[in-house]
């Protein structure tokens, strides 16, 4: 999974997310994206995988660690901008 985000003055104002996982990483990695557009930095960062889970009727269990990855895998991209943002 990758997300592509567009973040001016510290707020996410666009997000999109890639992968080629089964229909339930799909669907976390739909509803991550929609949980951060508009957020701040810091506001992204507060959202959990049980946001996630909560969002999504019926995820089964033995899929639920997909709102794990699309979580973790929106901290990095949101680590990877604050880094590079750092580094000037």
């Amino acid at each position: 999974m990758e997300f592509h985000l567009i973040i001016e003055d510290d707020r996410i104002i666009e997000v999109k997310f890639y992968t080629e996982g089964c229909a339930a990483t799909k669907s976390c990695g739909a509803i991550t994206a929609a949980l951060v557009k508009g957020k701040t930095i810091k506001k992204a960062l507060s959202i959990s995988p049980s946001e996630v889970i909560e969002r999504i009727k019926d995820l089964p269990d033995d899929h639920q660690h997909c709102s794990i990855l699309s979580v973790s895998t929106l901290y990095r991209a949101i680590a990877d901008y604050l880094l590079r943002k750092a580094l000037g």
